[in-house]
C-alpha cells in the first residue's frame, strides 16, 4: 500500500508551452474599410434586432394557442318582490 502512495506521489508532469505561433498581426488603422468602432457598433445594433424579434416571435407564438374560455360576468341582480 504504501509503494502505490510512493508512486503516485513521486510522478511530476513538466508542460512546455510554445507561444512561437501566436505573433500579433500588425493591422494598418489607416487601410481599414470601416472604422474601428463601426464594426461592434453594428454587432450590438443586430444583436438588439435579433432580440427584439425574438421577443415579438415568442409573444405572437404565445398568442396563437387554443383560445381561452371567456368568462362573462354576470351582474348580480337582486330580485325585488
Amino acid at each position: 500500500m504504501a509503494i502505490m502512495e510512493n508512486l503516485t506521489n513521486s510522478v511530476s508532469n513538466e508542460w512546455e508551452y510554445y507561444y512561437d505561433y501566436l505573433d500579433p498581426v500588425i493591422v494598418d488603422e489607416s487601410k481599414l474599410k470601416y472604422n474601428k468602432y463601426s464594426i461592434v457598433i453594428i454587432f450590438w445594433i443586430m444583436l438588439a434586432a435579433f432580440v427584439a424579434f425574438l421577443f415579438l416571435s415568442l409573444n405572437l407564438m404565445s398568442h396563437s394557442g387554443m383560445p381561452r374560455i371567456q368568462r362573462f360576468r354576470r351582474s348580480h341582480s337582486t330580485a325585488t318582490a
